[in-house]
């Protein structure tokens, strides 16, 4: 019970500090980058046929693995959205990382302790608030997705009729599940790997760098990559499952990653010192 009672209090008292210039600015990145992804991927769409070429062989713009046709069926609205998921993920990550590792910086954490010492539900809470405002975060960016989508569907003569029926509305609503269960985990992967660590440099450089760059040079010559390291896992649940993992392997990879990350980061806060 104490523990809940803590939870509840730290919710409340990380929603008023939510109410920062960083914030907006966070939350603006994400939905610019949505908005972003939008464009790159309705406008550099291949015109090809089902049958003709397809992205990428050099008769069209490459680096986007979907057609005009494919853009004019039902999933087609939320293609936009789900294909910056990556980059969203990294910025949530980055956030995340930076926030807590400011905690331990400023002294906020050793002052709070020292009124509160119920680390559990503090982390909880934190947990919590960080969890609902990516949520929103994300629906925002949702919206403004599918808008700069109609836009520009319209401006390249791409038929969207499909997009407003039943089967457009599950695209985009698991297109939106899918990307906040990524982005939950990236979320979690980076406040854990702040308060480990503490460092924001540290943190940033062997986060980014590992669940990055690193793990997409070894997938270039390990198929099975995308079922073993986080960063990989976290992506694929984003796309709804890629050729080398399914998306229920890559959900189960990914939510056993969170889990043990909440597990360390809890037993990390309750047994060090917060001055070390």
């Amino acid at each position: 019970m104490n523990v809940v009672l803590a939870a509840r209090r730290s919710f409340r008292a990380e929603l008023i500090k939510l109410w920062r210039p960083s914030t907006a600015v966070a939350m603006g990145l994400l939905a610019a980058l949505s908005v972003l992804s939008t464009v790159l991927v309705v406008s550099l769409a291949d015109p090809a046929s089902p049958g003709g070429p397809r992205p990428g062989d050099g008769n069209g713009p490459g680096g986007f693995d979907v057609t005009t046709q494919q853009l004019a069926g039902a999933t087609g609205i939320a293609r936009g959205f789900t294909g910056g998921a990556t980059f969203v993920g990294l910025l949530i990550f980055l956030v995340c990382a930076i926030a807590i590792t400011l905690e331990y910086g400023q002294g906020t954490l050793r002052t709070l302790f020292l009124r509160e010492p119920g680390r559990r539900g503090w982390f909880a809470g934190r947990v919590a608030v960080t969890l609902t405002l990516v949520a929103l975060a994300l629906l925002a960016a949702l919206v403004l997705s599918v808008a700069v989508a109609v836009a520009v569907a319209g401006v390249r003569g791409i038929d969207t009729s499909a997009w407003w029926s039943a089967d457009g509305a599950r695209a985009l609503a698991s297109g939106y599940l899918n990307v906040l269960l990524a982005a939950t985990f990236f979320a979690v992967a980076g406040t854990v790997l702040g308060l480990v660590l503490r460092s924001t440099a540290l943190a940033l450089s062997i986060g980014v760098a590992w669940m990055f760059p690193i793990e997409h040079i070894i997938q270039n010559s390990w198929s099975g990559a995308s079922r073993v390291f986080p960063g990989l896992a976290f992506d694929a649940v984003s796309q709804g499952g890629v050729a080398d993992a399914s998306y229920v392997t890559a959900l189960l990879v990914g939510a056993a990653y969170a889990v043990g990350a909440a597990t360390l980061g809890t037993i990390t806060l309750t047994r060090r010192d917060v001055t070390v």
